[in-house]
Parts: structure tokens; sequence; C-alpha cells
């Protein structure tokens, strides 16, 4: 029988015992008769437990009950819960893409700190977006009810398998996993106390068509081929930097706030109109000029964002072709437009250049009801007692920081000004950071323990410390875990950071603040920046 009790006000948190029982009985526990007909009882997620097997500890990952399932008809989970030295809390990891698989290493960070973890495949089976060609089920599952089930599922085992219900629920994802989380906070408002979203596709039938695939069509000439190639990328973004670095008071490659810049690429078009090695063309300049506006129609009308100034280095290989090599985006038979876009899908033979920017952008609300994540109104969270941490990078190459940016705006005149949104939702614009981390800003912050800090402690986060990492993460050969292919894993990073592992840190205030150096202390050491005058 199921038993979701509260855990008493006050409990520590630290060092509860994990199974009253033999944690291999308890985890086998929970295949018995009882169990499987009280989860099949779950309200509006009927659950089926397919496999329970205790994995020992390997590394820095303790030994947990691994729990695989699905919440009919086909939305795949997997839990994993500690044993030995439960917290007392449950975390939930968001995928990225078109999911399909159990992105493990991106919610690991909770699990080594004790959580019980859960992530989904979000509905299907494998990569690409094949999967979602007219079937309503599964993009409706994707959009906004695979999260929410698997939430409700894994609370109800991890409450029969510890004997009580987790003290605190959060939830953390970037990319297709920060959209899971401002879905959660938006549509299913108690569902967690916790959100951190990064860099979310709040518009997953839009992102691709106005700025992924658009960055890659406008730079193509009558014939197919590429405008601008990357070899002209490091002069383009040089020229940015030497026109804009300086403005908040540093020299160091980095824009505090790419809006501040307003560097037109004209200033490096070649006299003779022809583009050459230290110049571009004028074809070139009206590339650069619409990368870095964005998406419009005939008409002129703005349609999207587009890259910001400063961001040049992160244009190949995904907008352009490399080393022989077309760009990463735009190739036939990819695109999330092809078989989600439009209803009925076009299906694998869509061409980015067959999207008309007149016509086909009011189509996409046909299917983008399901999987939008742009409502303001977030009072029924707010209402519950939620704290959501929105972060994003500059220099994301997959979804325009900008989104983030409007869509925080608009949620402070909602509801009730910058005051009383800062109350329970708090955005942090990463200078100089690539698609969910990473980067030349440094873009490695201890997210888990912000979030911690405000739920539990009431400590809303004016500023995070970003670390700029000496090295990004690492394949590792894990010889135990069943949950890799070929035995390949990316191991995420864990705080506490060792000092050998970072060079520099800088504060990144919440949003309106930015960062400025204060002219005289150490620039690679966080305390050394305060905030720019508004």
């Amino acid at each position: 029988m199921l038993r979701t009790f509260a855990i008493a006000a006050g409990l520590s948190l630290t060092a509860l015992p994990a199974v009253a029982q033999d944690p291999a009985e308890a985890c086998a526990d929970l295949r018995n008769a009882a169990n499987t007909l009280a989860f099949a009882q779950i309200l509006d997620a009927t659950t089926v437990i397919s496999s329970t097997k205790i994995v020992a500890a390997e590394r820095d990952i303790p030994e947990i009950c691994r729990v695989e399932g699905y919440v009919t008809p086909t939305v795949g989970f997997l839990l994993r819960m500690p044993t030995k030295s439960w917290n007392g809390k449950f975390m939930m990891g968001g995928c990225g893409g078109p999911c399909g698989n159990f992105l493990i290493d991106r919610i690991d960070p909770a699990l080594v700190r004790n959580y019980a973890v859960v992530t989904t495949d979000m509905g299907h089976k494998g990569p690409g977006w094949a999967w979602a060609a007219d079937n309503l089920q599964g993009q409706m599952d994707f959009g906004y009810r695979a999260t929410h089930v698997v939430a409700k599922a894994a609370k109800e085992i991890i409450a029969e398998f510890y004997g009580k219900a987790a003290a605190r629920n959060y939830f953390w994802g970037c990319s297709t996993g920060g959209r899971q989380a401002m879905v959660a906070a938006q549509r299913f408002p108690e569902d967690f106390e916790g959100i951190l979203a990064g860099a979310p596709v709040f518009d997953e039938i839009g992102d691709t068509p106005l700025f992924l695939e658009w960055n890659v069509r406008v730079n193509r000439d009558k014939d197919g081929k590429e405008i601008l190639t990357a070899d002209k990328l490091p002069m383009i973004h040089d020229a940015v930097m030497k026109s804009c670095d300086a403005i908040d008071g540093l020299v160091d490659g980095i824009l505090q706030d790419p809006r501040q810049c307003k560097w037109d690429p004209a200033e490096i078009q070649c006299r003779s109109g022809r583009a050459g090695k230290d110049c571009l063309s004028k074809e070139q300049v009206e590339v650069v000029r619409k990368f870095h506006t964005g998406a419009v129609n005939s008409k002129g009308m703005q349609l999207y964002w587009g890259m910001p100034r400063g961001s040049e280095d992160q244009w190949s290989p995904i907008f352009i072709g490399r080393d022989g090599r077309p760009p990463m985006m735009g190739q036939t038979g990819t695109s999330i437009t092809g078989f989600m876009g439009f209803w009925p899908a076009v299906g694998p033979n869509y061409s980015i250049m067959d999207y008309d920017y007149d016509r086909d952008p009011p189509r996409r609300q046909l299917t983008e009801a399901l999987h939008t994540a742009k409502n303001p109104d977030l009072r029924p969270f707010r209402d519950a007692g939620g704290k959501l941490i929105l972060y994003h990078g500059t220099h994301d190459n997959n979804i325009p920081y900008e989104a983030a940016v409007d869509y925080y705006e608009t949620a402070a005149k909602v509801m009730g000004g910058e005051a009383a949104t800062k109350e329970f939702f708090r955005f942090f614009a990463m200078p100089a950071v690539n698609h969910c981390r990473y980067g030349h800003g440094g873009g490695e912050v201890d997210w888990i323990t912000t979030l911690e800090n405000w739920v539990e402690k009431g400590q809303a986060p004016d500023a995070v410390i970003a670390h700029h990492m000496l090295e990004e993460p690492y394949p590792t050969l894990m010889t135990n875990n069943p949950d890799t292919q070929d035995g390949r894993y990316t191991q995420m990073a864990r705080h506490p950071l060792p000092p050998s592992s970072y060079d520099r840190t800088r504060p990144i205030f919440a949003y309106p603040d930015v960062a400025k150096w204060d002219g005289t202390g150490d620039p690679n050491v966080a305390a050394s920046w305060g905030k720019a005058p508004r």
C-alpha cells in the first residue's frame, strides 16, 4: 500500500536512514502484487514498473535502487534512489533536444548529493523527430504531459521505498529540459517547490525555422553556396570586441550586456565591394546583419531574435559549415519543422528553403499550443509558494537569449513589477556563455545550492558566482553503469569545485543588473566586480 506521509517540520535532511528494511528487499518489493496494483491506480498517471535492481556505488555515485518503468501508454522513466544516505529530497532532471532517452548525466550532480532523482524519455525511444509526425499522443506527452505524470509516479514510488514522502521536490533542466521546467511552473504549479530552468525552448515550434534554420538559409546565394564562410568569423568577432569590449570597464573578450554594443558590420566592408582577407563583401555584411537582427518577413516585421554581437565565435559549425562539411542545422530529413511544425506533418522531405516567412509562422499554432512555454502569468506558481530561477547564456546558438529576456520582462509586467516578481522569480543572463553551460564567460554555477538556499532558507539570490572551467566535460569510461551507451558517460561538474578546475570567477547579478569591474582588484576574482549603475 502506498505511504505518502509528509516529513515532520524541522526534521534534518542531511542524514536520514534510507529504508527500514533491507534495501534489496525494499527495492524488489516495489514490484510485488500490492504495489503493482497501487501504482497502476495513481490518479492521472497509470504506472507500470518494468524492473528494479540494486546498483553498486561507483565513482562518486552512491549505491542506488534503480527503478525503470513507464506511465501509460509510453512515457518511460528511470528513477534512482540512494539506499544508504537519502537526503530526504527529490529532484527531477530534464532531457535535451528530441529526448527519447534517459539523460542521466545532467541530474547526477543531484544524485551525488543523495537526492532521489528521476528522468523521462518524454514518451518515445530513440533519436530524432520522426516519432512526432501526426502523433498527437506523442506530441502531447513531449509537450507537457510526460514531465507531470512522471513526477507524480516518482513521488509515489519514493514514498513507498523510503516509507515517507520527499520533504522537497525540485526540477532542473536545460534546453528542452528548460522548457519542461517552464511548463511545470506554468501548467502544474504544485508539482515542484523549486525549479531551475536553463536556456528554455520557449517556442518549440518556432525556434527552429525562425532562428536555427533562418541563419543557415540567409547565408546561401542563388546557387545554394554559403556567402559568409567560417574563416571570416575571427575577423568579425575581433572587430566587435575592439568596438565594444571596454564598455563594462575591462577588455577581456566578454560583453557583460551585448545589447549595449551597437557595432555595424559595414565598418569592415571592403571598399572594392568584393571580399578580401581582412574585410567583407557587401553580401557578407548583409548576412552578418541578418544573423544579428533575426528573422523578419517580407514586410520587415520582426519574427524572432538573432544572435547578439560578440557571439560570432559560436556561428560555426551550427550555422556555417567548417572543414568542408555543411552546417549542422538545415539538413533535409532532420528538422523538427518537418515532423512537428505543421498538421498534418510535412515529413522527412521538408527543406529549410520551403519555409514561407509570410505564410507559415501563423500555421505553427496548430501544434505550438501543445509545446509552448510562454505564459507569463505565474500567479498560481507564486501562490503555491514556488521559487523559479531562469538562466540563459548570451552566446547560446540554439535558443536566442533574448527570448528569455523577453519572457522575464513580460512576466515582470504581469506579476506587478520587478520587486514583486523577484520575490519568487529571478533571471540570470550569463555573459559569453554557450548553450546551457561553458563558454568564454564562464558558465559553471552551483545552481542546486542556490535553489536550495532560496527554497529552504529564504535566501533569495541577488547574484551567483560563475566559474570559468579549465576543461569542459570529458567522456569517462563507466564499467558498471547500465544507463550509458557503449560504456561512455559525460561527467558534469560537482560542486564545490576544486580550485584547480577553474581559473577565474565572476558574479552574475539577477537581471536587469549587470556586473562591472571595480578597476583596481583582480578581475579574475568575483569580489572585484560590482553592479554597474543603471
